[in-house]
């Protein structure tokens, strides 16, 4: 029984939930204290404060707790180099990509956050300088999210395939930015974030990647959005993003295919990943995950 109960504290299906869970919720609470800060507080370098305190540290005590070293299974370096031209074409349909998804809510009526809009509104970047700006907004979350949802979640789900890995580190993503409206934009960052760290083995290119996105969503991608659509017609601006995107696509999956195709004749030393569909029930079907899912609608919930 104890032996059994062991097992089961060790199980990644179980446990990295849980750790999902009190980052959500921790974050979550976060607002409340943002509510109250001094009038002499900086709200932007608050806000990295929290992110570091709820993200990093969490994740250290995580791995402290199960015994792990915590540069194994963050997959900083993976050992074969880094194919330059797949993360170029990535993060050119991640642009692109992005670009498209905001363009659909544009023109729909709706609005569409940042990634790193955990707190609403941009009434706090007025009268804020942009170092604080870069550091609080554009480095801390893309290196904080990464290390957390790449590094930590989907290293732990490998174990029960790549897919399975991929799919559920972009659904903890997605959850964390308390957006139902905007879930499917956070959704598809996190699989594609997933899916460059699974063919890269290494959560550096994400890093990278988030920290472009984030910069372009500060600083560009909407005012580009306004601008042009208003300029140029929507219909025009709208067939120009999804050939962008279609190509880019297309560039990445071409990359893709040669370095899987580099695999096939020199397998990584490490052990491959077994099939996601063996394991679809353990890793969606636990009963922690579950009450993930339960939480996300709860909070999601109360906001309103």
């Amino acid at each position: 029984m104890k032996k059994r109960f062991s097992e089961i504290m060790q199980s990644p299906a179980f446990t990295t939930p849980l750790l999902v869970i009190f980052v959500i919720v921790a974050m979550h609470f976060s607002r409340y204290a943002l509510a109250n800060l001094s009038e002499k507080t900086n709200v932007v370098l608050a806000i990295g404060v929290i992110q570091l305190a709820v993200l990093a540290l969490p994740c250290m005590i995580y791995y402290l707790v199960k015994g792990r070293k915590l540069s194994s299974p963050v997959m900083f370096f993976s050992g074969r180099g880094v194919n330059a031209l797949f993360v170029l074409f990535a993060a050119l349909f991640f642009v692109s990509g992005m670009l498209l998804i905001k363009y659909l809510y544009f023109i729909n009526g709706g609005t569409v956050a940042s990634l790193v809009n955990y707190y609403g509104g941009a009434g706090t970047l007025e009268n804020t300088g942009h170092a604080e700006i870069i550091i609080s907004l554009i480095i801390i979350p893309a290196v904080c999210e990464e290390l957390f949802f790449r590094g930590i979640v989907y290293s732990e789900y490998r174990r029960y395939g790549s897919a399975n890995a991929i799919i559920v580190s972009a659904l903890c993503f997605a959850a964390l930015h308390f957006s139902v409206q905007n879930f499917f934009v956070y959704l598809f960052a996190g699989l594609l974030l997933g899916f460059v760290t699974a063919i890269t083995r290494s959560c550096l290119p994400s890093i990278a990647l988030h920290l472009l996105s984030n910069t372009l969503s500060i600083y560009a991608s909407d005012a580009f959005l306004r601008v042009t659509v208003v300029k140029n017609g929507a219909y025009f601006i709208g067939f120009v993003l999804i050939i962008l995107t279609a190509v880019t696509f297309a560039l990445m999956l071409s990359r893709v295919e040669s370095i899987c195709y580099k695999y096939a004749n020199d397998p990584p030393v490490e052990a491959i990943p077994p099939k996601s569909s063996e394991n679809v029930w353990r890793v969606f079907l636990s009963p922690t995950f579950l009450l993930l899912a339960g939480v996300f609608v709860a909070v999601n919930i109360w906001l309103k």
